[in-house]
């Protein structure tokens, strides 16, 4: 069996073998290619009446997998259950709520018996609003601040930031309300005590909401060190347990962030076990929870921060009582990996992202045709040990039988074949990948250029239609009131 210091060494040199060839990008490809076999059906997202509950057309649940909502008129909602084999955890990754859908995402907690919520997301991302306000002046101020400035409305905000009449929310299509209890800031993450009602029979329970701050889109923490704290207090809330329903876990897809947390949770949970300490594969692993949602980690950054943070788990006390205990937020233990371009800083917890990588539309299957370049070699290098060494050469054959030499020859020069044939067979789905998502995006663009020409005929023709009938009344009006003296 092996340690926890044999598990880190390997997984420690398989990043390392990973960091100095660069192969972070083909590394996820793989991943995706792999997933790509995933034969699963979203024919319940796709309904037409569904459609406007999906914040992302290209993000949809599997059939097999989502949450299916039995009280009120709606059945659907964009959430998956997401388990692994052997591992006592459950997790809900589902989207940051829509307007349309903010009381269905209260439903699936009051349903499902959640304890807890983590939120990965900021309210406001790169000049994007991610949730708005639930006032009526707050939401008319934000309307003119987004008129302006353009700005696009990406998620609701559904739950209560202060101890306030107002802000007490109430779902009456699904017989449920929200209250404010209390909240305290740690910095990077907030925590929020919340009151969940059922409106029926008056039922009470007290919801964990779990707002991390320190997370760009699309990016990756600075240092694993805030998140492992983070994740620390998670699991010490007993939001994890067994004992409670499955945790409910968002960011905007519900696949980026929320996937990275899931995956670096369940790796640290199996290398509690028995067979995890024989050996934990972390892309296994997340090809595994992929068949439960699509997409999960999006991105070849977070992937890399999946490594960096249960290598620094194995080398850390991250889950000590007293915060004394723990290792310092200045991520010195990043050092000890080899090739990490994560340096330490006074400025560790500011939200500024490294760079991001491509739009979303782009991001799940983005092609780097130049990678392909050195493709065979690439290959080749995947097919060395686990510690990324290549195996030593064969001794010299002590028969020089030149006919013997032909046939390994030629038993070499058909398996390099079919190595040959199998790349291009990868390279060709995927290039037939990057297509599609191509043409997607090509038509999303297009739908929104007619929808601002729509737009920009409507508002002149309102007001032109308004000023005539207005002139129409004024004759109208005048008319009268000539014939009425007569």
């Amino acid at each position: 069996m092996h340690t926890d210091q044999q598990v880190k060494k390997r997984l420690q040199d398989e990043f390392n073998d990973i960091e100095s060839k660069n192969m972070w990008n083909m590394t996820f490809r793989f991943v995706e290619v792999e997933s790509s076999k995933i034969k699963k059906t979203s024919d319940e997202a796709k309904k037409p009446q569904n459609k406007a509950l999906n914040r992302y057309q290209d993000v949809s649940p599997y059939d097999e997998t989502r949450i299916i909502l039995k009280r009120g008129n709606v059945s659907y909602i964009n959430a998956n259950l997401v388990q692994v084999c052997n591992c006592e955890r459950q997790y809900i990754l589902t989207q940051g709520p829509l307007e349309n859908s903010t009381s269905h995402f209260w439903l699936m907690v009051w349903e499902q018996s959640s304890k807890a919520i983590v939120m990965l997301n900021k309210v406001i991302e790169k000049k994007k609003v991610k949730y708005i306000f639930y006032t009526m002046f707050q939401i008319a101020y934000l309307i003119v601040i987004v008129n302006i400035f353009s700005l696009k409305l990406k998620c609701h905000q559904y739950w209560p930031k202060k101890k306030k009449d107002n802000d007490k929310f109430v779902w009456n299509d699904v017989g449920l309300s929200v209250e404010f209890v209390s909240k305290i800031n740690h910095g990077f993450y907030a925590l929020s005590v919340l009151k969940l009602n059922d409106l029926d029979s008056g039922e009470s329970r007290e919801i964990y909401h779990f707002h991390y701050t320190d997370w760009p889109d699309f990016g990756v923490p600075k240092t694993p060190t805030p998140f492992l704290r983070f994740l620390r207090d998670v699991r010490r809330s007993g939001s994890l347990d067994p004992s409670h329903g499955p945790i409910v876990i968002h960011c905007s897809a519900g696949i980026g962030r929320s996937g990275t947390f899931c995956l670096i949770d369940t790796c640290l949970i199996k290398m509690n076990t028995p067979e995890g300490l024989n050996y934990v594969h972390i892309r296994t692993l997340l090809a595994e929870m992929r068949k439960c949602r699509l997409g999960l980690v999006q991105a070849p950054e977070q992937l890399r921060f999946v490594y960096q943070s249960v290598i620094e788990a194995l080398d850390s006390n991250w889950e000590a009582e007293h915060e004394d205990n723990l290792p310092s937020l200045d991520g010195s233990l990043l050092n000890n990996i080899s090739g990490s371009d994560c340096e330490s800083s006074d400025s560790e917890l500011s939200s500024e992202a490294p760079p991001l990588p491509p739009p979303r539309m782009e991001s799940l299957r983005q092609q780097d045709e130049n990678d392909y370049d050195d493709e065979e070699s690439l290959v080749s290098e995947s097919d060395s040990d686990e510690n990324g060494l290549n195996p030593p050469p064969l001794p010299p054959p002590r028969d020089l039988d030149l006919s013997k030499s032909n046939d390994r020859m030629d038993t070499t020069n058909t398996k390099d074949e079919r190595n040959k044939n199998k790349i291009e067979e990868e390279a060709e789905k995927i290039k037939i990948m990057a297509d599609k998502l191509k043409i997607m995006k090509r038509k999303q663009i297009e739908q929104e250029k007619w929808e601002q020409i729509k737009r920009s005929w409507f508002y002149p023709l309102k007001n032109i239609g308004i000023g005539i009938l207005a002139l129409s009344g004024g004759v109208m009006i005048v008319a009268y009131l000539m014939n009425y003296k007569k």
